[in-house]
C-alpha cells in the first residue's frame, strides 16, 4: 500500500476516529488517451468502524479531489463475488463497464466500475 500512497499520481484521504485512522482510500490520477481519469486503487475502513458513513465520505472526498484534478471519470474495480462492495459503488452512482477476468488472481474476475464526474465533459475509452 505504501508505494501506491507515495506514487506521484497518488491522492490519499484519510479518515480519523478519536485520533485513530478508520478509514483510507488511495486515489491515482492517470492519463488516458486526451484525458485524466481518476482510479480508486483501493477503499479500506477498519471492520470496527464499518457502516458508519466512513466509505461513503471517503469516496466523497476522493472525487472531489478527482475534479479538481481535471478527471472526466472515476473508473475502480471490485472483486466479482463482493456484492457488499458491488451495491455499496452502484449506490454511489457508479456503472458497471465491464469484467475483467483473473485481475485478482486464476478464477478472481474482477468487476470494472465507472462514475462520471459531474463536470465531466466526455467519456474516456479504457
Amino acid at each position: 500500500m505504501r508505494r501506491f500512497a507515495e506514487a506521484r499520481n497518488a491522492r490519499v484521504v484519510v479518515a480519523e476516529v478519536a485520533g485513530v485512522i478508520a478509514g483510507f482510500c488511495i486515489l491515482h490520477v492517470e492519463r488516458l488517451g486526451g484525458g485524466k481519469v481518476g482510479y480508486v486503487v483501493t477503499l479500506d475502513v477498519d471492520p470496527v468502524h464499518r457502516r458508519q458513513g466512513i466509505a461513503q465520505t471517503l469516496m466523497a472526498e476522493a472525487e472531489e479531489q478527482a475534479r479538481a484534478a481535471g478527471c472526466a471519470e472515476m473508473v475502480l474495480h471490485v472483486f466479482s463475488e463482493n456484492s457488499a462492495a458491488i451495491a455499496f459503488y452502484r449506490a454511489l452512482g457508479f456503472v458497471l463497464a465491464g469484467v475483467e477476468p483473473g485481475f485478482y488472481g486464476r478464477g478472481l474476475d474482477a468487476q470494472v466500475w465507472r462514475k462520471a464526474s459531474v463536470d465531466a465533459g466526455t467519456e474516456l475509452a479504457l
